[in-house]
């Protein structure tokens, strides 16, 4: 298994515990330096300005440091190809320096229990923002 697809795993383990113990959770990060070392992080608060803080961060840190790859994840709505609502997600960007980057939006969804239910992942190549 590759870093890109452990670091997903890790991360959607991270952001699903979270989830569960507390029905959200704020924009949080995995960066890994030269040695694999993981170093995890939690944005001091959610949404937009969240996410945007740690994708400045990490592009600054980045260009001074030397990463070996920058996972970043948050609780977001998306609306599915061909569906009329939105839906929960929970999102996960993956980069390695080499530049290849991936992004997965993880559906999710409370059963009338209460319960979260996770739906399919959808994962597709992004384009790299961190390490550019």
């Amino acid at each position: 298994m590759g870093e890109l697809s452990r670091l997903v795993e890790l991360v959607l383990d991270i952001a699903k515990s979270a989830l569960e113990g507390q029905g959200t959770f704020l924009p949080g990060s995995i960066a890994v330096d030269a040695a694999g070392k993981y170093a995890i992080g939690v944005a001091p608060h959610g949404g937009v300005d969240g996410w945007t803080l740690l994708t400045t961060a990490f592009r600054q840190r980045a260009a001074a440091e030397d990463l070996r790859a920058v996972a970043l994840y948050r609780d977001v709505r998306v609306r599915e190809r061909g569906a009329s609502e939105d839906v929960d997600a929970i999102h996960v960007v993956v980069e390695l320096a080499s530049g290849q980057a991936v992004q997965v939006f993880q559906i999710y969804r409370k059963n009338d229990a209460g319960e979260i239910v996770y739906d399919r992942q959808e994962i597709e190549q992004a384009p790299s923002v961190i390490f550019r």
